[in-house]
């Protein structure tokens, strides 16, 4: 297994109460958690767990909070954040065997050095390796559960460890068993592609370049707000329907990427509710599609938008 390694020399493990869960989410929006907990190691970890179990608190587990909508409300429960704690990264030839707390950024940077590719859907996500595999993230033919080979996690119910395989995780499109919420990954082990890594840093410079052309990223967001229904796109079906600049106080439907809404400065979780639930209805009415989320929902959602898991 590798090394748990802790956020700094001197502190194992972070609580806080009250949290704002804006300081957390790439979307910079959301309310306060009541707890707020950042371990430092995988006894940390099991021992936050062992607290929510005694205290009969909800819990949630995540990550860079990259996908992740907070509500007005913020969370009546505890918040565990465990990017940046499940870190380490081996690698065997080409395979690679990396925590789950690892920033995608970091493993895609590291394994081109030594000539391996095969992820250029994760160029320029700010998520971690966990956080990809659990959506089972990806683009309309390359995804990430094509390279996992086998999860290590912590059963949030037992407190053991296991080990998953592929076949085990059910990965379909922007899914897999993860999604429950019943482990946390610790590690990761993926097979890549080898290269030339000078052909693969060209590659990256120009996924980067494009990002940069097609997705509005001067903006807090979190990513592609609905998923793709079958083989349409759901930022064609947005922006066919005209929804591009949409406005719901402080929060846009994003003139460059139509399934993108941006926070503009100051928008509220309610703001992008709204708009999200305006957007579903326009493009039920003209295309008879039901959009489903894809960012992941914390807390209460007033409105009545459509979708397995809407709190």
């Amino acid at each position: 297994m590798l090394e748990l390694k802790p956020r700094t020399s001197s502190i194992t493990s972070v609580l806080l109460t009250t949290e704002p869960m804006t300081r957390h989410t790439t979307y910079r929006i959301g309310g306060p958690a009541d707890l707020f907990c950042q371990p430092g190691s995988l006894e940390d970890l099991r021992q936050a767990l062992r607290v929510v179990h005694q205290r009969n608190l909800p819990f949630t587990i995540m990550g860079n909070g990259s996908n992740l909508l907070v509500s007005d409300e913020g969370f009546r429960g505890m918040v565990i954040q465990v990017a940046g704690v499940f870190n380490g990264i081996h690698f065997q030839r080409d395979h690679v065997t990396v925590g789950g707390g690892t920033d995608l950024g970091t493993l895609l940077n590291q394994a081109a050095r030594r000539g391996l590719f095969g992820l250029p859907f994760a160029v320029g996500i700010p998520g971690t390796v966990a956080g990809a595999v659990t959506m089972n993230a990806g683009s309309a033919t390359r995804y990430m559960g094509q390279h996992v080979e086998s999860v290590r996690v912590l059963d949030c119910e037992t407190l053991e460890i296991l080990d998953l395989t592929r076949a085990e995780l059910d990965f379909q499109y922007r899914r897999s068993i993860l999604e429950s919420g019943r482990w946390v990954i610790l590690q990761v082990r993926l097979q890549l592609e080898e290269e030339d890594p000078v052909a693969i840093f060209a590659r990256i410079r120009e996924l980067l370049l494009r990002r940069k052309e097609v997705q509005p990223l001067a903006f807090p967001s979190a990513g592609s707000v609905f998923r793709n229904p079958g083989s349409l796109y759901a930022g064609k079906l947005i922006e066919d329907a005209g929804c591009k600049g949409w406005l719901e106080g402080q929060a846009m439907v994003s003139p460059v990427h139509a399934n993108f809404i941006i926070n503009l400065g100051q928008a509220t979780a309610g703001m992008v509710f709204r708009l999200m639930a305006r957007v579903q209805e326009v493009v039920w009415q003209r295309f008879q599609v039901r959009l489903q989320p894809e960012v992941r929902i914390l807390g209460h959602c007033p409105e009545k938008l459509q979708g397995e898991g809407i709190p």
